[in-house]
């Protein structure tokens, strides 16, 4: 299988997008790690993740005796440790209990220093959207404006997908090292284009998702069945639809939405070309 390949995997609700990624791995769910910012991976049963829910840790005043820490004039702080970041968990025996919550900052971190050491070579995100809405409430705090596109000649959008595509550059170089892919996971939208078609692409601003299409090797579709039940994801790429492949073997294929699908045609296909 080709390696250090970035895939962009759009889809709406309920088209099994969360399950499928799980186990995008030869190893399946084993060799999957989960970044969960939409908090949906607790109920895929098997699956690898880290809650994550923000850009940066938050952090809150240093007490003492009831009272504020004040060091120079400022109040001290600290960070707040994961499992009073107020999130539960949400199934099993241990239903309501706290459970660890991180940043993304954190969780890179995390994953830079001990990537040799984890039994993982492939990362998803889990969705990239609200990754990107994390990033765009830290840019307008930055600039000291209420609002995206609120900025100087576009200086808002420019920052964030900057800083989008700064993060995804960062992962990138850590799977090549294993050898192992990146899984963007992203739910779609349609918008309406100039000349009246209408496109199905990322649930991103416009130039993020552009860019975003242009980091990854493979975009695919997500589909639910109607007629069987079952999950198929798309790579017929087409002027309405920001989706496709660099891989030959897969490109304008519908298949079914699991890892070992995209393997057996990739083999299949060098097969077909000895």
């Amino acid at each position: 299988m080709p390696a250090g390949l970035t895939y962009l995997i759009l889809g709406q609700p309920k088209t099994g997008k969360t399950t499928a990624v799980s186990r995008w791995s030869p190893k399946g769910n084993e060799g999957v790690l989960i970044l969960d910012t939409d908090l949906g991976s607790d109920f895929v049963d098997g699956a690898n993740s880290v809650t994550t829910v923000s850009l940066n840790a938050p952090t809150r005043p240093v007490m003492h005796e009831g009272k504020q820490v004040v060091e120079n004039g400022n109040s001290k702080m600290e960070v707040v440790p994961p499992l009073e970041r107020g999130f539960n968990i949400r199934t099993g025996e241990d239903k309501g209990k706290p459970m660890p919550a991180y940043s993304l900052v954190e969780v890179y971190n995390w994953i830079a220093s001990e990537w040799d050491k984890l039994p993982y070579d492939t990362i998803a995100i889990d969705t990239i959207g609200q990754v990107n809405e994390w990033i765009e409430n830290s840019v307008i705090k930055e600039l000291g404006i209420t609002a995206m596109g609120e900025g100087q000649w576009g200086a808002d959008w420019g920052k964030a997908r900057r800083k989008n595509l700064d993060i995804i550059k960062r992962f990138q170089n850590l799977i090549k090292k294993k050898g192992g892919n990146l899984v963007l996971v992203s739910h779609s939208k349609t918008s309406q284009m100039q000349d009246g078609k209408v496109q199905l692409a990322p649930e991103l601003p416009r130039g993020l998702g552009y860019s975003l299409a242009a980091k990854a090797d493979v975009i695919g579709y997500t589909t639910a069945s109607k007629e069987d039940g079952k999950y198929y994801i798309s790579f017929e790429a087409y002027d309405e639809r920001v989706v496709g492949s660099r891989l030959k073997p897969l490109a304008q294929k519908i298949l079914p939405f699991e890892y070992s699908a995209i393997c057996e045609e990739i083999l299949k296909y060098k097969e077909e070309e000895k």
